[in-house]
């Protein structure tokens, strides 16, 4: 008797391994949305680092993975380029067949074109204006649109909006608590909650860079996120400290 229930025990354990070997994948990997800025307040190097950056991160890119681009506004009427596309989660992700592979191949072959596209040192030179709170809003559609992906936001910018509504070009120019206050009552804050927010290329060192800094806080506070210290740097060089574990 006890060697029949042995047999059964082990034949059911069996059954069930193939039962989750053969079902679709639960994880519905992560989506990344990257605001890209190649306005001329930003430098050769420093568009160069950003774009390394950017690649970095396409290479560890895995099935299931949403990678969205957003080259970040320009206010008026000029419309901002923009890229988004999903990884196919095959049915087991730990063991990838070889059209997995290929396909995630393709998806980060063509990333990398839609990244150089971004990064036009020609349309560069164009850019009349900077419109980082028109990227955010953009950037929260996306988020919403994640379908339960966990979502970072990674900002390759400097962060300096300037529009006329708003220029950051000297420390009395950049709004205070009241202006965010009454965007706030208007509803004309994007809302991030639950979005990992990171941002590579701001100036970190001046005293303008902390006044940025202290606005950004707020601002992102009243979208319902934070941006840790880590998380608001100058440069980053490597693509696996872009998460806000």
């Amino acid at each position: 008797m006890k060697v029949l229930l042995v047999v059964i025990t082990f034949a059911l354990t069996i059954t069930g391994c193939d039962s989750a070997v053969g079902s679709e994948s639960t994880n519905p990997g992560h989506s990344y949305i990257v605001g890209i800025d190649i306005s001329g307040s930003r430098t050769r190097s420093e568009l160069d680092e950003s774009k390394q950056l950017l690649n970095g991160l396409i290479e560890k890119l895995e099935p299931g993975d949403k990678l969205t681009l957003i080259e970040v506004y320009q206010g008026g009427r000029e419309p901002a380029r923009q890229w988004s596309d999903s990884i196919r989660t095959p049915r087991n992700p730990k063991q990838l067949t070889g059209s997995d592979r290929r396909r995630l191949d393709d998806f980060r072959n063509i990333a990398r074109m839609q990244t150089s596209i971004l990064f036009d040192s020609v349309r560069a030179k164009q850019i009349q204006a900077t419109d980082i709170f028109g990227t955010l809003t953009r950037a929260a559609d996306y988020a919403k649109a994640s379908r339960n992906r966990p979502t970072t936001l990674l900002l390759l910018s400097d962060m300096i909006n300037e529009t006329p509504d708003v220029r950051m070009t000297t420390m009395q120019e950049i709004p205070g608590r009241t202006w965010i206050r009454e965007r706030v009552d208007a509803k004309r804050i994007p809302q991030l909650r639950g979005v990992c927010v990171v941002v590579a290329g701001a100036d970190v060192s001046s005293a303008r860079g902390a006044a940025i800094r202290d606005f950004w806080d707020k601002y992102f506070a009243a979208a319902g996120t934070t941006v840790s210290s880590d998380n608001y740097r100058n440069m980053i060089s490597d693509p696996s400290e872009v998460n806000c574990n």
